[in-house]
């Protein structure tokens, strides 16, 4: 199995793009007027071109929208019938409302304190004079709505139709894995919610095949699942470290006095520094086409790779064009150049390291990729890159007006990375580098308890906040509760069914028989005893060893 890199593209926002766009976008006047298309469709009896009601940016981006509308308001990014400020655009026994659809003299539309309509409708004609998010009928309620399930032509690219609103597919901020169950496509989904965002997996959406989940992202991983990158028992914990096929490039290497349950280090087979990048790949394509050897980051500035992004949007839709259903427009080659500026040491042996320019040891070394600058690039010469580039932008980030693709440092080996798109690409993920979040002053409340958004000083609230930072800004709800224990350690204390408990710190957070976190080693006598001679188990993560070895120490009570 290789290192999946998510093959460095991001296909689960991208996979609707391989289909056609064609909808029916009529004037005609009903209540469900087919499945309308919410981006760029052809016209019928409106025109003969491309309608981007809500994200134009030109009139010919208005051209085969419905109802006349076929001006584009660019202030707004709406196509309009007519100039609501002139009231100029209309036919005799119409008006022009103030959100520029023309509608029949005296229609109104009258509404509550909220803006809603109060109005009743038996079809679409009866909400012209109501505001763009109002102006669709559902025949069923008899309101004035956003969308139907089967009207959804004032909604984004990016939206689906949820209880007569248009609400976006991918949501900015996610509470349970539900939300994200419109996430991603088919074999690209994202329908975990990991750290308050819609990832590949989490903590309740575990990844299959051996892979592990870094950021949300599913990897194969270098080294034991769950602990620091590269530690290992056995050669067989490290056959994806470095190039991440499984092509032997790392040992295990340990102390030459070391057991079999005693831990090492996953490290290149080389003989020396020569060797890295030559006999042995210490990162994985596209990035192992250069290797410069380094003592320091200033060694490593102007160091990076020519990486094309429109190999990569064709990679992942899995076509070289974009079906505009009247044309097809081809997806052409945008590169642009990604740094590789950070220094990394590399051990061979315990007395030789070497240092290899990489592209990240931490997240913050990966930067975003604007989208914008590329859209001409990848459309070139065609009269309808705008359109086709407007479309990308609607489909990807909606009303999200941040076009980048977002990275994290994806672990290859102990010590450093490669940079990878996050699960949703659309938004950041991972951290800034082991700090950030918090604030200044008291809490409002302990981190053991719910309540509202912590940005305080304190220790525990940075760390958290750093991997999650909806806990500083939005609420500190019971998934912060629960990253306590996973970023701060035993601070929350617990129970442990194990008799042998002293109480010391709190008691464990769980049963010492049993694998799971790391236990602190004061949480009772039998962690204390095996953290004592095997650190790890209180150091990184109370793995299957640790509990073998608790089942066989007197002052524990495994049975």
């Amino acid at each position: 199995m290789a290192l999946r890199i998510r093959d460095l593209l991001f296909a689960s926002a991208l996979f609707a793009l391989a289909l056609p766009l064609v909808g029916a976008c009529s004037s005609k006047d009903t209540t469900t007027p087919g499945n309308t298309a919410p981006a760029a469709t052809t016209g019928t009896a409106a025109g003969t071109g491309v309608c981007l009601l809500n994200s134009c940016n030109a009139n010919n981006q208005c051209d085969g929208c419905p109802d006349g509308r076929t001006t584009c308001l660019v202030a707004e990014n709406r196509c309009v019938a007519c100039d609501p400020k002139t009231g100029s655009g209309c036919k005799p026994g119409e008006k022009c409302s103030s959100f520029g659809l023309c509608a029949p003299e005296g229609l109104t539309c009258m509404t509550d304190d909220k803006g809603n309509p109060t109005i009743k409708c038996s079809k679409n004609s009866d909400c012209k004079a109501c505001d763009p998010q109002h102006q669709v009928c559902d025949d069923k309620t008899g309101k004035c709505q956003a969308c139907t399930t089967t009207n959804t032509q004032h909604c984004l690219a990016s939206d689906i139709c949820l209880n007569g609103n248009c609400s976006p597919k991918c949501p900015k901020a996610c509470t349970v894995d539900n939300d994200c169950g419109q996430c991603g496509g088919p074999g690209n989904e994202a329908h975990a919610c990991n750290a308050h965002k819609c990832a590949e997996c989490s903590e309740t959406v575990p990844c299959g095949g051996g892979m592990q989940c870094q950021n949300g992202t599913c990897v194969a991983g270098c080294g034991i699942p769950k602990a620091p990158t590269g530690d290992c028992l056995s050669d067989e914990d490290c056959k994806f470290c470095g190039s991440g096929d499984a092509k032997a490039n790392f040992s295990c290497k340990k102390a030459i006095n070391s057991g079999k349950n005693d831990h090492g280090k996953c490290a290149p087979k080389a003989e020396g520094c020569s060797d890295l990048g030559k006999g042995v790949a210490v990162l994985p394509e596209p990035w192992s086409k250069v290797t410069n050897l380094c003592s320091s980051d200033a060694n490593c500035k102007g160091v990076g790779i020519d990486l094309n992004v429109g190999k990569l949007i064709r990679d992942a839709i899995g076509t070289d064009k974009i079906d505009l259903g009247f044309k097809k427009i081809k997806i052409q080659d945008a590169t642009v150049s990604y740094g590789m500026n950070a220094c990394a040491k590399i051990s061979l042996t315990e007395s030789l390291s070497c240092g290899v320019c990489v592209p990240c040891k931490v997240d913050s070394d990966c930067k975003p990729i604007a989208i914008d600058p590329l859209v001409s690039n990848l459309f070139k010469g065609d009269p309808l890159a705008q359109i086709a580039g407007s479309f990308l932008i609607d489909l990807l980030y909606g009303e999200n007006k941040n076009h980048a693709i977002n990275f994290f440092c994806q672990d290859v080996a102990e010590g450093y990375g490669v940079c990878a798109p996050c699960s949703n690409p659309t938004q950041a993920c991972g951290t800034g580098g082991g700090g950030g979040g918090g604030g200044g002053g008291s809490c409002a409340h302990g981190v053991c308890n719910q309540g509202a958004a912590l940005n305080c000083k304190d220790s525990c609230v940075a760390k958290v906040c750093a991997q999650d930072s909806y806990c500083c800004d939005t609420a500190w709800d019971d998934v912060c509760v629960g990253e306590v224990a996973k970023y701060c350690g035993n601070v929350c204390g617990g129970s442990s069914s194990s008799s042998s408990s002293s109480g010391g710190g709190g008691g464990c957070v769980h049963d010492e028989c049993k694998a799971g976190s790391k236990l602190a080693s004061k949480c009772s006598s039998c962690a204390a005893s095996v953290c004592g001679s095997d650190s790890y188990c209180c150091n990184t993560e109370w793995d299957s060893t640790c509990v073998d070895e608790a089942k066989k120490n007197p002052s524990c009570s495994c049975y």
